[in-house]
C-alpha cells in the first residue's frame, strides 16, 4: 500500500478503524459472556449454600426433637429406675413396658399398680424411704406422661411448653 497518495492513506485508515472496532466487539462479548457466567456461578453458589443450610437445620431439628423429652416422660424413667430389682421379675417386666411408647395393657396396668402399692407398703426395711416413695408416685406420674405423649402426638403447643433449668446461680433472662 502507498501511504503517499490519500487513497493509500484512507484504505489504512479504514483498515485501521475496522480492526478496531472488531476488536472493541470482540471484547465487549467475552466481557458481558464471563459476567453472564460469573452471575450464574454465584446463582448457583448462593443456591448450594441455602441448601446446605437447609439440610444443617432439619438436621439440628431432627436432634432437638429426639433430645426434647417431656419432663413427666424423663420423670418416669427416673422413678422406673429406681424401681426395678433383679429379685422382682414380674415387675421389672411391667415397668420395662412402660415405654414410652407404652406397651402395657389395662390388666397389666392394673397389676403393676396393685404391684406398685404392695410394694410400698408391704415391703417394710427392705426397700429404702425413696423406693417407697417412687412405688407411690409413679401411677401419677403415668398418667401425666399419657397426657404429655397425647398432647404431643396432637402436636398441641399451647398444652406443653419447654422449660430449661440451670444451674442454681446462672440465672439468665431474656428479655424480648
Amino acid at each position: 500500500m502507498d501511504l503517499s497518495t490519500p487513497r493509500g492513506i484512507f484504505t489504512s485508515v479504514a483498515l485501521l478503524l475496522l480492526g478496531a472496532l472488531l476488536t472493541f466487539l470482540a471484547t465487549k462479548y467475552w466481557k458481558h459472556r464471563d459476567a453472564e457466567d460469573l452471575a450464574v456461578r454465584q446463582k448457583a453458589a448462593a443456591h448450594d449454600a441455602v441448601v446446605n443450610r437447609l439440610v444443617e437445620v432439619e438436621r439440628q431439628l431432627a436432634l432437638v426433637g429426639q433430645a426434647v423429652l417431656p419432663i413427666s416422660t424423663a420423670f418416669q424413667a427416673i422413678l422406673i429406675k429406681e424401681l426395678t430389682h433383679m429379685h422382682t421379675p414380674r415387675m421389672d417386666e411391667l415397668l420395662a413396658k412402660i415405654g414410652p411408647p407404652s406397651t402395657l395393657t389395662e390388666k397389666e396396668e392394673t397389676e403393676l399398680a396393685d404391684g406398685l402399692a404392695q410394694r410400698a407398703m408391704d415391703m417394710g426395711d427392705m426397700i429404702s424411704a425413696s423406693e417407697r416413695d417412687a412405688a407411690l408416685i409413679l401411677p401419677l406420674v403415668i398418667k401425666r406422661a399419657k397426657a404429655e405423649s397425647a398432647a404431643l402426638a396432637l402436636g398441641d403447643p399451647t398444652t406443653l411448653r419447654l422449660v430449661t433449668v440451670s444451674p442454681a446461680g446462672e440465672e439468665k433472662h431474656t428479655d424480648k
